[in-house]
């Protein structure tokens, strides 16, 4: 069975996997991110298919930023600057003998949970990721949506103010980031946020922690939100959460919870219906099955 290397770029780490038609792992492995240079960049990525050149086919990465998946292309990389505008498939063609195909995380995401995952089957839905932003990828059709400029599904720049001019301080993404969270939870009980994550929170809540699961209300009220906001311009039959917090039942529970109390005084008038909201199926090797999938099928 053919073999390939998968790829995911984060912020911290490079993970790392060989996979083969199936998604089956045959080993993996992560490095710290460069940060310094795309030269130290290109090196990395060179390095790992001269680690596994007499095995694989093809090279599939998954990356932030607003990116031309047909040419391989970053228009923009998020933290990773130095990647901006770059032709990386071009810059890799005379120093990889395989093929290489490149796609946006959050739409990696969604390929994976299309191919085997929660979007299995559905027509139209919407992929939301919760880190330290909010990613997202739109499906239409039982299709990945990429939009006219490859940024469809970027939702982190949603206001959360439309009576006021727009701010990045009211983004989407500032209110609904994990990070987030930890804050609400931290100024709620006196704690220092450096000191918390999203693990202790959780524990915490499950608990039966006040100020935990108040910290949980407050954050399911403004995603709950978000998402009847997308609601109206998308209307979509299922909503898959990812990110490492969407593993919580109390988050899925809370959350389904709230948006049905918030909406229920407005679906008489409301032009659509509530979307079933999931857990995506696949955790921290999402990206690499997505990436995969796009090289194997698009």
């Amino acid at each position: 069975m053919s073999e390939y290397l998968t790829i995911d770029v984060g912020g911290t780490a490079v993970k790392y996997a060989l996979m083969n038609e199936e998604a089956e792992i045959a080993e993996k492995g992560e490095v710290a991110t460069p940060h310094d240079s795309q030269e130290e960049f290109i090196n990395l990525v060179v390095g790992l298919y001269q680690k596994y050149q007499d095995r694989v086919e093809g090279i599939a990465m998954s990356a932030p930023g607003r990116i031309d998946a047909s040419r391989g292309y970053f228009y923009t990389s998020g933290a990773l600057g130095y990647l901006d505008h770059t032709d990386f498939a071009a810059l890799l063609a005379d120093k990889v003998k395989v093929p290489f195909r490149l796609e946006n995380d959050a739409k990696s995401v969604a390929l994976a949970e299309l191919w085997k995952g929660s979007m299995q089957g559905v027509a139209n839905g919407t992929v939301i990721t919760l880190g330290t932003g909010i990613g997202g990828a739109i499906i239409i059709n039982g299709k990945l949506y990429r939009g006219s400029t490859f940024a469809a599904g970027e939702y982190s720049p949603i206001s959360t103010r439309l009576d006021l001019p727009f701010d990045t301080k009211y983004m989407w993404a500032n209110q609904n980031s994990v990070g987030s969270l930890i804050g609400k939870y931290a100024e709620l009980s006196g704690q220092d946020a450096s000191q918390l994550n999203g693990r202790i929170l959780f524990e915490r809540a499950n608990h039966g922690d006040q100020q935990a699961l108040d910290a949980l209300q407050w954050y399911c009220q403004g995603l709950a939100a978000g998402l009847l906001t997308i609601q109206t311009i998308l209307d979509v039959e299922r909503v898959a959460i990812g990110g490492g917090i969407s593993k919580q039942p109390l988050l899925l529970k809370t959350l389904q919870d709230t948006i049905e109390k918030m909406a229920a005084p407005y679906l008489a008038f409301m032009p659509f219906s509530l979307p079933e909201i999931v857990a995506c199926t696949f955790g921290n090797d999402a990206n690499m099955i997505g990436a995969l999938y796009h090289f194997l099928n698009e």
